[in-house]
Formats: C-alpha cells, structure tokens, sequence
C-alpha cells in the first residue's frame, strides 16, 4: 500500500503522455510531486518516487523534440508558398533554431535544478527530492509547451 503512491505517481505520468491528460488539459506537476511526498509514502521512498517520475517525464519530453522534429522535416516537403514555410532551407533553419533553443533549454534546466542541490540545500537530507521536484515541474512545463505548438 506505501508504494501505492509512487506507482500512482509513475502511472499517471506514463499514461497521460506526461503534460497533457487524454482530454488535452495539462497534468499539473503538482500533482506528481504531491503523489510522491504524500504521508501514505514512506520518507526513504519520496526521493525514489520523485526521481522515477523525473525520469518518466524525461522521456515524454524526448519524444515531444522527436515529434516536434518531425513537423520540422515535413516542411521540407511542402511546395514553396509565400507567406509560409516551405522547402528545404526553411525546413532546415526552423531544425537549427529549435535545436539551439532546446539545448539552452536543456542547459537552463540542468544548471537551475542541479544548482538547488548543490548551492540552495547544501546537500541537505531534502536536497534530493527538492532537485526532483525542480525536474518535474520543468519538464511538465516544457512538455505542455511543445504539445501546445503543435
């Protein structure tokens, strides 16, 4: 039963696709991090819950960028029209910018909520859950984003 929330958590973050519920309205992050810090689940398993639905949520987001990378190279398809984007350079471009914005992106998230754990907590016995919890809610975030670009 303790580890009934975790795998709610897990659940809930696998089969809703991560950001977006099958209606396409977001999944709150809060939700997962509540699911997983909630007093159902023992103290020794809210680090390993919270990290699980991190890693979870990593994965939608790849494949948002493999979706999102897909619509790019269609574009490269389309015949030339003006006022649109057409063709193989425009196709190319638009890959080049989205890419350079998803690794700042990455750089962002990775700085922000690693530095929570190594600067902010210190290290500290909440260090690792507060880390997660940071995870969570940006890749929840940029998840909805993508999905709402689409």
């Amino acid at each position: 039963m303790k580890q009934t929330s975790c795998a709610m958590a897990l659940v809930l973050v696998l089969a809703t696709g991560a950001a977006a519920a099958p209606d396409g309205k977001p999944v709150s992050a809060a939700a997962v991090i509540r699911s997983c810090s909630g007093e159902a689940l023992p103290e020794y398993r809210k680090g390993a819950c919270l990290d699980e639905a991190a890693k979870a949520l990593r994965g939608r987001l790849d494949a948002a960028v493999e979706r999102k990378l897909a619509a790019i190279a269609a574009v490269a398809t389309r015949p030339p029209s003006p006022g649109s984007l057409a063709g193989r350079e425009d196709a190319e471009t638009w890959r080049k910018a989205f890419l350079a914005a998803q690794g700042a992106w990455d750089e962002y998230f990775r700085r922000h909520c690693d530095s929570l754990y190594d600067f902010d907590y210190h290290g500290g016995s909440a260090a690792g859950q507060l880390a997660s919890a940071c995870k969570i809610r940006l890749l929840a975030a940029r998840i909805d984003e993508l999905r709402e670009q689409q």
